[in-house]
């Protein structure tokens, strides 16, 4: 078994459908990240890896090169729902080039989920006033 298979990712060479770029780029520009061109990196992402729970978290290559997830650090981080149950979004970087896109069930289902839409998203400080804690 590979490393990567052991954690539960497959090899998936693609381009980004334009759900996940529409929901990159807000990400991104809704980030309190001080890197420089990361919207111009958008257009150049492929997704090289994807989780293999059901989930829609991918991982990037960006012109053609996978990034590492080593040394990864979060640039953006958000609360949203999909079908009624509360998922958290997570942007990554690593050294200034965007790394991954994590997507996850905060109830941890294991049913399949898709992306969330953007007008879903909310900070965590608003979980109380949506009735989740």
């Amino acid at each position: 078994m590979t490393e990567d298979a052991a954690k539960g990712l497959e090899p998936s060479k693609r381009p980004l459908t334009s759900d996940e770029r529409d929901l990159v780029r807000w990400l991104v520009e809704h980030s309190e990240s001080e890197i420089p061109d990361l919207l111009q990196q958008i257009e150049r992402l492929t997704v090289f890896e994807k989780c293999t729970c059901g989930c829609p978290t991918v991982y990037f290559a960006l012109d053609g090169e996978p990034v590492s997830s080593k040394g990864e650090r979060i640039i953006s981080d958000w609360l949203a729902t999909v079908n009624g149950d509360l998922v958290g979004v997570m942007l990554f970087q690593t050294d200034g080039r965007l790394s991954s896109m994590e997507v996850y069930s905060c109830a941890g289902t294991d049913e399949p989920f898709g992306l969330p839409a953007i007008d879903s998203l909310f900070p965590y400080e608003d979980a109380p006033d949506r009735g989740f804690k």
